[in-house]
């Protein structure tokens, strides 16, 4: 089966990962979190987006790039089974979000590794984000 997630379309058979060594054509990352931190609005890469504020970031493995100055290679790089994660909902996700708005929080970074190889979970935490009244970023973190 062929892979339409990003711009490789790998070519893949039953039980293989692809590129990206998430997908196997279902996401193997879904609610799976790397990383979680509450960062100032300034460590994402826009520039004047509500300055002063916080913003959750969070990320989960695989990426469908291979940036040579990554600083995220050991989360980015990482299969399934090399790294160390939680599993959390998108409602559960949403609700850390809101919780952390007395801190500063406006919202959710999703970061770290090309957050949309994982597009549904993406997808299902920014609608439960916006619900509760905050802010969706996605962004592949590029620090040269």
């Amino acid at each position: 089966m062929i892979c339409e997630l990003c711009f490789h379309h790998c070519d893949l058979t039953e039980g293989q990962t692809g590129f990206c060594r998430d997908v196997k054509i279902v996401p193997l990352n879904y609610g799976k979190l790397t990383s979680l931190a509450l960062d100032p609005i300034e460590k994402k890469p826009l520039r004047r987006f509500h300055p002063g504020s916080k913003i959750l970031s969070m990320g989960s493995f695989g990426c469908n790039l291979r940036c040579p100055f990554c600083q995220n290679h050991e989360i980015s790089m990482s299969g399934e089974r090399e790294i160390r994660m939680v599993e959390l909902s998108p409602e559960a996700l949403a609700d850390k979000a809101l919780e952390l708005r007395t801190y500063g929080n406006i919202g959710v970074a999703y970061t770290y590794n090309e957050p949309l190889i994982g597009y549904e979970y993406v997808r299902d935490c920014a609608a439960l984000v916006r619900e509760r009244g905050m802010v969706n970023v996605v962004g592949h973190q590029r620090h040269h």
